[in-house]
């Protein structure tokens, strides 16, 4: 969460923006009433970070060894790796494009102008992209420019509908470089703090890669392995009354099926308005007070080209209390996941003693929502439980076609979604990242 903090950091910022009036009085960020947690990152990610391994390893059921060398993160080609947060709000500000650099642009400069990656410590974040496990080059980045399809691969017979509301990338690059500098850094400052404080959790989630050599199996029939927790160690004991060796702690295991946020599904009120949609049933749930789709449209700045993610993860840290049960909710790209460890991750993340939602963030096709009568755009979803056995991820659907097209079905409310259809959906999804 924003902290106060961050505003001291920002005096040492004027003279790099001499031509833009940020000061540190301009930059603020918004503090909650209620007590907040500090603005670093747990150590360890209450619920996002597993304690479990992919039960198609070979070694599951027997006790996990930590490997020698700890995986990385792909080196950034941009500024060195940041420490702390100062050093961090600084390569933000110090990078940031002057207007006329923006507007001169090409398309593709454009974008990696806005798009631009830093290192937390040994995480890449690419602003608006989220944590990545690659740092996209300036030909991924020419494609993710390019408009998505509008329906899935090899599919016929599906006609194209209305846009539902979530942002292209092309749309968001537009958005950011219409900002004047000045306010532009402060969104990026405001997301890259969210990205600071939760780099543990995406420290965690990198981390949980499965073995490579092990074969890959179906979220329908995977199942968890618990971490074993390792015996401490006996030492020799010195004359006197030995120390008693405490009891190993149980391993943490996530229930078989999990649902939570029973009864408070929503439906969008205009064909744009999946994000205002998804944070109203979002934010009920948590406060058990159901504010207006108008009012979270205007937080979450909705345009008719729809809702950031990156807004969606910041009012979910500010306005909710779901970052206290999860920790710091991030944008976290699965663009280089399986379907494995999306679902193990919505098991932890849902299953876990203080379960929190998913932003779901997925292109609205009907080869992977069969509820469906038309194909549509980007969308966002809430992700609210599971089902092991079944191998399929629950969500609350907030778009209902038939609101909107007297042709189309009736689809919103509870859904059962296969892990493999919400996983290959959120990949056809140009930005290929979810809040968590």
């Amino acid at each position: 969460m924003p902290t106060a903090a961050r505003g001291a950091t920002l005096i040492l910022l004027g003279a790099l923006l001499a031509q833009a009036p940020l000061t540190a009085a301009a930059y603020e960020p918004r503090d909650r009433t209620a007590s907040a947690p500090p603005a670093t990152a747990p150590t360890t990610a209450p619920t996002t970070a597993p304690t479990t391994a992919p039960a198609a390893d070979p070694t599951a059921g027997r006790a996990t060894v930590a490997p020698t060398t700890e995986p990385t993160a792909r080196e950034t080609s941009g500024p060195p790796a940041a420490r702390s947060w100062s050093e961090l709000a600084k390569q933000v500000a110090e990078t940031s494009p002057d207007d006329l650099q923006l507007r001169s642009a090409d398309t593709t400069t454009r974008a990696s102008s806005v798009l631009r990656c830093f290192k937390l410590e040994e995480e890449n974040y690419c602003l608006g992209l989220g944590f990545v496990d690659r740092v996209p080059d300036g030909a991924q980045l020419q494609e993710l420019m390019a408009a998505p399809s509008v329906r899935a691969d090899s599919e016929t017979g599906a006609e194209q509908d209305i846009p539902t509301g979530a942002l292209t990338p092309g749309a968001f690059v537009a958005d950011r470089s219409s900002m004047p500098k000045s306010a532009r850094v402060n969104v990026e400052l405001d997301e890259m703090q969210a990205a600071w404080e939760g780099r543990d959790k995406a420290r965690a989630l990198r981390l949980l890669d499965a073995d490579p050599a092990a074969p890959e199996t179906t979220p329908s029939t995977a199942t968890a392995a618990p971490t074993t927790t390792p015996m401490p160690t006996r030492s020799a004991p010195s004359q006197g009354t030995p120390t008693p060796v405490p009891a190993p702690v149980a391993p943490v295991k996530p229930p078989n099926s999990s649902y939570i946020m029973k009864g408070f599904q929503t439906s969008q009120e205009k064909g744009y308005w999946c994000g205002p949609a998804t944070f109203q049933s979002i934010d009920w749930a948590d406060d058990n007070q159901r504010d207006t789709q108008a009012s979270w449209a205007k937080d979450l700045g909705t345009t008719t080209s729809g809702t950031a993610i990156t807004a969606m993860v910041k009012q979910t840290n500010l306005k909710t209390d779901w970052d206290l049960a999860a920790g710091t909710y991030i944008v976290q790209s699965v663009g280089h996941w399986n379907a494995q460890k999306f679902f193990t991750v919505h098991q932890n993340h849902l299953g876990d003693g203080k379960p929190a939602p998913i932003i779901e963030h997925t292109q609205l096709l009907k080869r992977y929502f069969p509820y469906l009568a038309f194909n549509h755009s980007g969308h966002y979803q809430v992700g609210r439980g599971y089902d092991r056995a079944k191998g399929t991820i629950a969500i609350y659907e907030v778009f209902n076609e038939r609101r909107f097209n007297s042709r189309g079905n009736v689809t919103n409310g509870p859904k059962n979604i296969p892990a493999t259809a919400l996983f290959n959906a959120t990949l056809a999804n140009s930005f290929k990242n979810i809040g968590l």
